[in-house]
């Protein structure tokens, strides 16, 4: 396949694009700045995004994977919370036109990336992708705009995907680094209540499910790309905890994150539990189901 991907050099797009190269397959990888970028044995760099055409570069597309978007794990400013939306709404945006455009038709099949956040936070409710939205707080607002925005495909004739990501796990990126240095420095412990639910998965089955999707005709719209197993943050803690090999004790109160963080502390303090019943339905298979699991490949590696 050939396959596009936006957000190309970030978390999931950087693992995404290396088990697609090793499958054989070529990537284009769209971006704002492709200066400092080098093309290689089946990828290629090409800007988008500003005065230049995109689809004049691209020739028998199969596949494109909207994965871009300003990162959450910023404080969220006024200003940050508008690029936090409108990055996700213009790079959509540009998929669609992109699609509309391409010299060779439309794609077969577009993967546009959401977020567990669609369903808003709970401690008690347990979602599934048949779950309506929970409640209207901004990432609720964001992740219901981010697959509106994406639906013209379908008006196309393009089999679309809607992946609802969870809390992804990498050692060196996202959340998990900020979530161990506290039990490094040995004062881990649990974040407020303890009680909210931490949805997680692995970032080699988030680029596991995305080549599912790729390669599976009967996979299309929504699918929550969460690990079977969602844990409590205290349990979640106590986890990263034993990989570490640190203690677990020392809580952190609720009002305290919340004002270290502000408005982004939602990202910690609160959650939910989200359950992939249409994922494990589409017989994809999770290499990491437990969370020890998942934790032991990443720091294990450190």
């Amino acid at each position: 396949m050939h396959v596009v991907i936006t957000g190309g050099t970030g978390l999931v797009g950087k693992t995404l694009t290396n088990k697609l190269r090793s499958l054989g397959h070529s990537v284009s990888i769209l971006t704002r700045n492709s200066q400092n970028k080098q093309n290689e044995d089946n990828l290629q760099y090409i800007e988008w995004l500003s005065d230049n055409k995109p689809e004049q570069m691209l020739e028998n597309v199969d596949a494109i994977v909207n994965l871009a978007g300003a990162s959450i794990s910023s404080r969220w400013t006024e200003k940050h919370k508008a690029r936090i939306k409108n990055s996700r709404i213009e790079a959509t945006r540009e998929c669609i036109r992109l699609m509309e455009n391409l010299s060779d038709g439309p794609p077969n099949a577009f993967i546009s990336a959401s977020a567990m956040g669609y369903y808003g936070i709970s401690e008690t409710e347990t979602f599934t992708e048949d779950s309506a939205p929970a409640n209207q707080n901004f990432l609720q607002k964001v992740s219901e705009r981010w697959e509106q925005e994406a639906k013209p495909a379908e008006d196309l004739g393009v089999r679309t995907i809607y992946g609802r990501f969870g809390l992804i796990l990498d050692a060196r990126e996202g959340a998990l680094p900020k979530m161990m240095m506290p039990y490094k420095l040995g004062v881990g412990g649990p974040i407020g209540n303890g009680k909210q639910w931490y949805s997680w998965v692995h970032r080699d089955d988030v680029a596991a499910f995305i080549i599912h999707a790729l390669e599976q005709a009967h996979v299309e719209g929504v699918y929550n790309v969460t690990a079977p197993n969602p844990e409590r943050m205290r349990d979640f803690g106590k986890k990263i905890a034993t990989v570490l090999k640190r203690p677990h004790w020392l809580p952190a109160p609720a009002v305290a994150v919340r004002t270290a963080l502000g408005e982004m502390s939602v990202l910690v303090v609160e959650g939910q539990k989200v359950i992939p019943a249409r994922t494990l339905e589409s017989e994809f298979q999770f290499q990491y189901e437990k969370a020890e699991d998942a934790l032991a490949d990443l720091l294990g590696k450190n």
